[in-house]
């Protein structure tokens, strides 16, 4: 059985076990009392850092930079979020390791190293100015790539004026009524 499946399974179970245990510690109505805090928190944080993820990985694209970080640290916030809003304390607590700097900087580590070694790792960039690829234009669409796949055209072909495409619909001097 795949091991993501047997966990969404066994979560359920998992998460009704510890709230039993934390309420015959805490009691009934702190244990309902932290459940419901979780799940406003998780609200409040995901309608709060939802549309600022977004944001700060348009600000690093505005800078010609690389979203991976912002794009990365805005994912673990919102599945954080959504995380305490799921009722269950051992949810809550990988929602803190999502939410808190120091373990979702060492994630970000870990799956980067990840995919370096799979060999899934892929980025292409126009380069900087100065950089390997050259100077860049400035404007709208500086280091923007187009990538195009092109069919040389012999010297003798119609020319696009000639064309359907052209400006009178191919109705060239000979074409014409």
């Amino acid at each position: 059985m795949n091991p993501l499946v047997l966990l969404l399974l066994l979560l359920p179970v998992l998460e009704i076990a510890v709230m039993i245990q934390v309420g015959t510690w805490i009691g009934a109505g702190p244990t309902v009392l932290l459940i419901v805090a979780g799940f406003v928190a998780g609200s409040l944080l995901l309608r709060h850092q939802g549309l600022a993820t977004l944001r700060r990985a348009q600000e690093t694209l505005d800078r010609g930079e690389l979203p991976v970080g912002a794009v990365f640290q805005g994912f673990c916030t919102v599945a954080g979020a959504i995380l305490l809003m799921i009722p269950g304390f051992l949810t809550d607590i990988v929602a803190l390791l999502l939410l808190l700097p120091f373990p979702r900087d060492a994630l970000g580590r870990w799956l980067l190293n990840r995919l370096r070694a799979a060999g899934s790792l892929k980025v292409w960039t126009s380069g900087a100015p100065g950089g390997p690829a050259g100077p860049t234009r400035n404007g709208p669409h500086a280091g923007q790539v187009i990538d195009v796949e092109y069919t040389e055209v012999a010297a003798d072909a119609p020319r696009l004026e000639e064309s359907r495409w052209g400006a009178d619909g191919g109705k060239g001097p000979e074409r014409r009524p």
